[in-house]
């Protein structure tokens, strides 16, 4: 890596110890570290008063100090004291309503189904059906999916399950990230063939997702990693044939294919997963040793001291996106010409001398090569729908306004802004507040004892070396010189100036080998905009121009991070106020879905697809918890009339380590048995004829009643037939078919319902019922 030198004139700003820290972080903090400690020593119901009333005083104080300094109220706290009055009164009744929920009848039959369910699937095989079964041309995007075959067209709707291989298969101890503590030497020599599963393991894996749970597309992770371990446009051969078999599977059992091109956090060696270890060896860091974790610039679960910290927080690993490596990384993949000029790197030109390019240059055409090679080899594949650009992207440190100020949305782990963590990754030991769960606070750790760098000499600093900050040669304190070198320019937006380039780059590489392939572009991670509107730009001219997708990820974050459902409680991400009672949070969940619906298709609903491309909850409390909040989830999804991927399907996970990665546990299938299937597996329509479209949908799973409605709209045909296919799992026993117009043929070999309807006039609603006869 070459660096160039910059010199700036402004002022200076010496760095001190003290973590700045927002208003709203500490009051959360403050709020949630007094409950915890008063829970434990009082009743939690007056915990719980006397935690909201704290806050209460807190913001008229502030607001009414506010008001003397600045002679005007200012509206944002009111809104904040408004809700959390709001919060403390409907959360009584919620917490008496939840308590008389637990205990009705129908909740323990419904808990008692999921063993019934995979008892009964285990018993039970099923065939794929006719209307199921993978056209040879493919589908076509043109505003919908549609499969064309004789001289018909119908509207295909998706519904899947994540695969990930997010860890190499070779060599094995690499697969549990919690022990494979040397994983260094074999960063060049490792194969991802067999992830997510052997060749030979697939079809009991494909049958068991399509004819049995009754999906139908599966959102597929490769990382460029597993393409290209070994160096700069190097492909793994082995690892190509191995996923281009794999598909070719998937479609032999009914199942489409999106190919997602997966990463978190950067890569294995910043304490996730994606790119290979000569890209962070191409920004100068050291990736011989345990350097990026010991000098705080990641969090690797590998050498996490559980001795010293108690076990890894889950979701902990989410806090590298505000730490040095992968904030770094991601600046310099998107931004790194703009913000990190001259640093380069040196390479290969096409007449085979050695030059110079930009490390921005550098990162993303060897990341185009990676899509290039996994594009060529599917491009054939009649199930293949399309490309991901990249799973959860980061702006890293671009649009940071000052990095003296923490900017990661929730206080976690080792809390530091960006210039703590680029001192450290210096050389500087640093005391700092430790978060063991979200916003609790526990104690002050000293981290970097040993003054450890992050890269592989001082003289590789990347920000030092651009002028961020520089080391004082008498004192050897980090002097800060440009707090706002990362700010935007007034005006500009980081989607429109850098995501929108490089969704454009991904785009022309995966048309280039197939046309008909749709690119889904997927937002970056920002806490401040979590409903984000796709750019402007991917909307091209009519819908059958469209090449662009929409692929944003929705969780129910509170259950997510917390690791446990609550039923009376939530938090709506838009407004940042807290949402108490289970119907205010359903009317929540379908509002932000629905929302996300709206900004990937705007005025055109038409036009571009959006697809949500991870939803899920964790495993990791209770039967009751997990198949409650999962049913939760997907009723927001079948309200909305989305499609969605379920996160995830991990064949290797287990109770004790989840899925082998970063203690992650979200996977519905766990050492041969299925989990929440009583809320995975529902009824679904899965494709229907032109024409008409989807008016609603809803499954009951405590009655066991699924009841659809669709409506005629744009067929233009006066006395026609239109059909309608549903996915019925068979576990509803006896079930009763109810049909305003039409006729019904269920087939329970394929678990399969064509509803015929003849349709009389335009405009017209037609509905179908479907009850469990033994329930009634």
């Amino acid at each position: 890596m070459s660096t160039g030198s910059q010199v700036h004139s402004h002022s200076i700003v010496v760095a001190e110890t003290t973590i700045t820290m927002k208003f709203g972080h500490w009051l959360i903090s403050f709020v949630v570290t007094l409950y915890c400690k008063c829970a434990d020593a009082i009743n939690p119901i007056l915990a719980l008063f006397f935690t909201i009333a704290c806050p209460v005083l807190l913001i008229l104080w502030r607001q009414t100090r506010t008001a003397r300094t600045h002679h005007s109220h200012r509206s944002r706290p009111c809104a904040d004291r408004l809700s959390i009055k709001v919060a403390a009164i409907v959360g009584v009744v919620s917490v008496g309503y939840s308590s008389f929920y637990r205990g009705n009848e129908k909740l323990e039959s419904f808990l008692d189904r999921g063993k019934f369910i995979n008892e009964h699937y285990d018993k039970n095989q099923y065939t794929l059906s006719s209307s199921r079964i993978v056209p040879k041309k493919g589908l076509r995007y043109n505003g919908r999916w549609t499969k064309e075959e004789h001289h018909w067209s119908n509207v295909i709707r998706f519904r899947g399950v994540n695969l990930p291989a997010k860890t190499p298969a070779i060599p094995s101890v690499l697969r549990n990230t919690k022990g494979s503590l040397d994983f260094y030497a074999s960063k060049h020599n490792v194969s991802f063939v067999g992830r997510p599963f052997p060749l030979e393991e697939a079809p009991q894996h494909f049958q068991r997702l399509s004819h049995q749970w009754g999906f139908n597309l599966i959102r597929l992770s490769t990382s460029w990693e597993a393409v290209m371990h070994e160096g700069p446009g190097i492909i793994d051969q082995d690892y190509i044939a191995y996923l281009k078999d794999l598909v070719v599977m998937a479609g032999d059992y009914g199942l489409y294919v999106l190919i997602d091109a997966h990463q978190d956090v950067w890569s294995r060696f910043s304490g996730g997963d994606g790119a290979p270890s000569w890209t962070l060896d191409a920004a100068g860091f050291d990736t011989h040793s345990s350097a990026l974790h010991d000098s705080g610039g990641a969090v690797l679960h590998q050498f996490w001291r559980a001795s010293e910290y108690g076990d890894m927080p889950k979701m902990m690993w989410t806090n590298n996106y505000w730490k040095l490596v992968t904030a770094t990384m991601f600046t310099l993949f998107f931004a790194g010409d703009t913000y990190a000029p001259g640093i380069s790197v040196e390479t290969a030109q096409p007449n085979g001398a050695r030059g110079n390019v930009t490390i921005q240059n550098f990162l993303q055409l060897n990341y185009l090569k990676f899509v290039d090679a996994i594009v060529e080899t599917v491009k054939d594949c009649p199930n293949v729908i399309g490309f991901g650009t990249m799973n959860e992207p980061s702006n890293g440190l671009v649009g940071v306004e000052d990095i003296r100020e923490i900017h990661a949305p929730a206080l976690h782990g080792h809390a530091m802004s960006p210039f703590d963590s680029m001192r450290m990754g210096s050389g500087e030991s640093m005391e700092v507040p430790y978060y063991h769960s979200h916003f609790r606070l526990n104690s002050q750790h000293l981290l970097n004892p040993k003054r450890t760098i992050a890269y592989k000499s001082p003289e590789l600093d990347i920000w030092k070396n651009v002028g961020v900050f520089e080391i004082d040669k008498i004192t050897k304190k980090r002097v800060l010189l440009r707090p706002h070198h990362f700010a935007l320019k007034p005006g500009e937006d980081f989607t429109n100036t850098y995501m929108e380039p490089f969704y454009e780059s991904v785009q022309r590489t995966v048309a280039r080998h197939n046309p008909y392939f749709v690119t889904y572009a997927e937002p970056y991670i920002d806490p401040a905009d979590p409903y984000p509107s796709a750019p402007s730009s991917l909307f091209q001219g009519t819908s059958e121009e469209q090449l662009f997708g929409w692929a944003p990820h929705w969780y129910d974050s509170t259950t997510l991070f917390l690791g446990r459902y609550y039923r009376w409680f939530s938090f709506d991400l838009r407004w940042n106020i807290p949402v108490v009672s289970p119907t205010i949070i359903d009317w929540t969940f379908r509002k932000s879905l629905r929302l996300f619906k709206y900004q990937g298709k705007r005025e055109r609903p038409d036009q571009m697809h959006v697809l949500v491309g991870e939803t899920g909850v964790p495993f990791s409390g209770s039967e009751e918890d997990y198949a409650l909040s999962l049913d939760r989830t997907l009723r927001a999804m079948e309200s909305t009339d989305i499609d969605f991927v379920i996160w995830c399907y991990e064949v290797d996970n287990n109770n004790v380590d989840g899925d082998l990665w970063n203690g992650e546990d979200l996977s519905l299938y766990s050492k041969g048995r299925g989990r929440g299937l009583q809320s995975a597996i529902r009824p679904w329509l899965h494709q229907y004829s032109i024409g008409l479209h989807i008016v609603s949908q809803r499954f009951d799973p405590y009655d066991q009643i699924y009841d659809l409605g669709v409506k005629e709209d744009g067929m233009n045909c006066i006395d026609c037939m239109a059909v309608v296919f549903v996915f019925v799992p068979s576990y509803i026993q006896a079930p009763t078919f109810m049909v305003t117009e039409g006729t019904v043929r269920y087939d329970q070999s394929t678990q399969n319902l064509k509803w015929e309807i003849h349709i009389s006039s335009t405009g017209s609603l037609y509905t179908l019922k479907i009850i469990n006869s033994f329930n009634q």
